[in-house]
């Protein structure tokens, strides 16, 4: 199986210092508001468990309509623990929406003057995709505080943010399914690519398309994944990708966690790996099914803008450098 095109080099990715036992972490609600405070209890708890100082927000559980405060007090919080010296990494709660609204107002000259590790996932996508387009900050797709919620997760997540050395590969292989301990792929195209990593969830991904902060996607090699959808909303967002000619300038695409997507009518369907299926085959395309990323219990913490190789008939997204200094 040959190797398709040539690799894009990552010669321009800032990487944020290494977190480290005790280091100061700022928590934040860039989007919706948590369920309760229980559920900030417990992320700050979380937070201990990793070795880490949390130091939470001031604006985390006020409410403006479906987002935790105005945009302003969102924005205050993210950009006040950036200028903040001591405070070493910003992960983020909860997802939901509302994080796409600060993106014309962020300091991408602070960002890249300061790099920190900056850690979310769902909604967040835009945030962390916006801050490595503007900046080359190398950031993490990795569960919000709120879904880290097994020992996989945990230890995956502390391993992308700390460890200076390549960090584990992620395989369809690594989480056992039901009773059957190796997880299979299904892939629809089979390749071998390197590239660069892009991506998170889907719905907020294709949010971005259009707008000042649509990520360069020539020789990146994209990752999705979406929860709550139905499939013809996935389809559509995916043929979006797919009649803008940008998801042909990829090198290949791996899909994670599509949690409780489905058929949301009465009517008949193909499944949402047939449907995407049928965009990535006149590609020839590589692409597969199965890896443990996105919105379930077992997942990987994904960093964004980082040299990779995917090989899909594997299921196998390898780094090809370490994703912190």
């Amino acid at each position: 199986m040959k190797t398709q095109g040539k690799a894009p080099t990552a010669e321009k990715a800032i990487k944020a210092p290494a977190l480290k036992g005790g280091d100061r972490i700022g928590l934040i609600c860039p989007a919706s508001r948590p369920e309760s405070p229980a559920v900030v209890q417990h992320c700050v708890r979380i937070v201990e468990d990793m070795g880490f100082v949390p130091i939470l927000g001031k604006h985390v559980m006020k409410m403006h309509g479906y987002m935790a405060g105005t945009d302003a007090e969102r924005l205050e919080d993210l950009l006040s623990f950036w200028q903040d010296d001591s405070i070493a990494g910003i992960f983020c709660i909860t997802g939901g929406f509302g994080s796409m609204h600060l993106l014309p107002y962020l300091n991408y000259d602070l960002m890249a003057a300061k790099p920190k590790v900056i850690v979310g996932q769902d909604e967040n996508t835009c945030l962390l995709n916006a801050i490595t387009s503007r900046t080359g900050l190398v950031t993490f797709h990795g569960p919000n505080l709120d879904q880290v919620n097994s020992k996989y997760t945990f230890e995956r997540f502390v391993n992308a943010v700390s460890k200076t050395s390549v960090i584990k590969s992620v395989s369809a292989s690594d989480v056992a399914r039901d009773t059957i301990t190796l997880g299979y792929p299904f892939v629809p195209v089979e390749g071998l690519v390197d590239g660069i990593t892009c991506g998170g969830n889907l719905t907020a991904f294709t949010s971005l398309m259009g707008t000042a902060f649509q990520p360069e996607l020539a020789g990146r090699i994209l990752f999705f994944e979406d929860k709550n959808e139905s499939i013809s909303t996935l389809d559509r967002w995916l043929t979006t990708l797919y009649v803008s000619g940008q998801l042909d300038k990829t090198a290949g695409v791996a899909f994670g966690y599509f949690t409780n997507c489905g058929v949301k009518d009465n009517f008949p369907t193909l499944s949402l790996e047939e449907l995407f299926a049928d965009r990535f085959l006149p590609m020839n395309k590589p692409c597969c099914f199965g890896l443990p990323i996105g919105q379930a219990k077992d997942a990987a913490t994904i960093p964004l803008g980082l040299s990779a190789r995917f090989d899909s008939k594997a299921g196998l997204l390898e780094f090809l450098q370490p994703a912190v200094s």
